[in-house]
């Protein structure tokens, strides 16, 4: 009897709460929405600020190559960069504007 009793209670209990979701749904969706998009955006807010490990932070720097040069291309690109070279087209300035 008791549980019979506790059960009609919680029946009326939810039919009430149905009725009052049914009548405000839109609000409700909205207020659900906006929660959703509230939680997203701390979350990436979260995630933006988010300082990387100190094994994340050895991983990349063991996974970083140095590159070498050869001495003796450095300098002859000093070398050529010191020559000044212009090169002259040898096109007629017709050929950059079709419409002369």
């Amino acid at each position: 009897m008791k549980l019979n009793n506790i059960t009609n209670q919680l029946s009326a209990q939810l039919l009430k709460i149905k009725n009052l979701i049914i009548r405000y749904k839109v609000v409700v969706f909205i207020v659900i929405v906006v929660g959703i998009f509230c939680f997203m955006t701390l979350r990436i807010a979260h995630f933006a600020n988010l300082e990387p490990t100190e094994s994340q932070i050895e991983n990349t720097k063991n996974s970083l190559t140095i590159i070498k040069l050869d001495p003796n291309a450095v300098q002859k690109i000093n070398e050529l960069q010191g020559q000044n070279i212009n090169i002259e087209s040898l096109f007629n300035n017709s050929r950059a504007n079709p419409f002369d």
